[in-house]
């Protein structure tokens, strides 16, 4: 998304069709550690091997279709694209699920799901593409994406560490609770993502002009997502009792301390290190990140159990977009009144963790 915008037309389609080639191996990749690890204790699905290929394969290789429409701004093309790719999954899976209740045609489904997206994929090669193979373009992509791969295994990470810590200090019941609970409301990340996703390319063509944009745009997610994450912190207790049962409380507890994401997940000081190819500087405060999650969580769990891990979490994101605004700050002289509405961020901020705080004594 940021490296794309800079190169040559030609160079932009030699590029798509060598990340679609890279995809594919590693997902061949992926596929071949999953048969010799995994795959020989599961037997009554080698008949479905091949649609589980088509899944992790061609489904992989085919998730470059978002990205090539919106480097190559197609806004509406994308949205036809995601609501019939979407529904037809949605839709298609629920049916299956209903008619058959088993494992096995969900395989398949999954499988000639990732065909139809593949199938369009090719298409978005031949319109965009250029079909030659060039060592020296996907290696130099490589090489500039590295520090992107390990910034974004290191978010990722964080997750199967929070879960790893309960599984092994906590009892079994605690990890379902926690897992339950352990999540961010999802349209919060997907509206934050998207839109971040979206200004990427645009940023690294006209910096100024995008992130006026972006504060625009944040400003309107502010004022819809806020008010939902703060009426939900308030109705969680008695959703998670009617939805699962009373004992799923602490799951409600947990959810609502991760509600307190969206603080630190509206302000996107990334966008602009994205645009000038700070991706070491990115790198380097994943780490801090990934670090901080993990001393914080095995600090706080001794004294708040599985809240201290949630609550680490927090911290570790909250940290994070602070170094990074800092760097955006003193180095790139990019101040933070130019990418968020200070005074409204100000004043959702405090309205959502006095929410939480009142919700501590609300819950059933």
């Amino acid at each position: 998304m940021s490296y794309f915008p800079k190169l040559n037309p030609l160079a932009k389609e030699r590029l798509i069709f060598n990340i679609g080639l890279l995809f594919f191996v590693l997902g061949c990749i992926a596929f071949g550690v999953l048969y010799l690890v995994d795959l020989p204790r599961m037997e009554s699905l080698y008949s479905y091997l091949p649609w589980l290929f088509c899944f992790m394969v061609l489904g992989t290789t085919a998730s470059l279709s978002e990205h090539i429409l919106i480097v190559k701004q197609r806004p509406k093309e994308l949205f036809y694209y995601a609501f019939v790719s979407y529904s037809v999954y949605l839709f298609g899976l629920s049916f299956l699920v209903y008619y058959y209740g088993e494992i096995q045609p969900l395989l398949i489904g999954l499988g000639v799901w990732a065909c139809l997206r593949f199938f369009y994929f090719v298409r978005l090669l031949y319109k965009y593409g250029s079909f030659k193979f060039e060592f020296m373009t996907l290696s130099k992509f490589v090489i500039f994406g590295s520090p992107l791969i390990i910034h974004f295994l290191m978010g990722a990470g964080m997750e199967y560490v929070d879960g790893y810590l309960v599984n092994a200090y906590f009892e079994r019941s605690d990890f379902t609770y926690f897992r339950y609970g352990a999540r961010e409301l999802p349209i919060n990340t997907i509206f934050i993502t998207a839109l971040a996703s979206a200004f990427i390319p645009l940023a690294v063509v006209n910096l100024g002009d995008s992130l006026v944009s972006i504060k625009k745009r944040t400003t309107r997610l502010m004022n819809f997502l806020f008010p939902i994450s703060i009426v939900l912190m308030l109705s969680s207790s008695y959703i998670f009792s009617i939805v699962y049962s009373d004992e799923y409380l602490i799951s409600a507890q947990i959810f609502n301390i991760y509600l307190l994401i969206i603080c630190s997940r509206i302000l996107l000081p990334q966008i602009v290190l994205y645009a000038k190819h700070k991706n070491s500087f990115l790198m380097l405060v994943s780490i801090i990140e990934f670090g901080i999650n993990i001393g914080l969580s095995l600090y706080l769990m001794q004294d708040y159990g599985l809240y201290g891990i949630a609550f680490a979490t927090v911290v570790a994101f909250f940290a994070q977009k602070i170094l990074l605004i800092l760097y955006t700050w003193s180095i790139l002289k990019v101040p933070l009144s130019e990418y968020i509405h200070i005074p409204k961020y100000l004043l959702f901020t405090f309205a959502l963790y006095a929410t939480y705080c009142f919700s501590i004594f609300f819950q059933k």
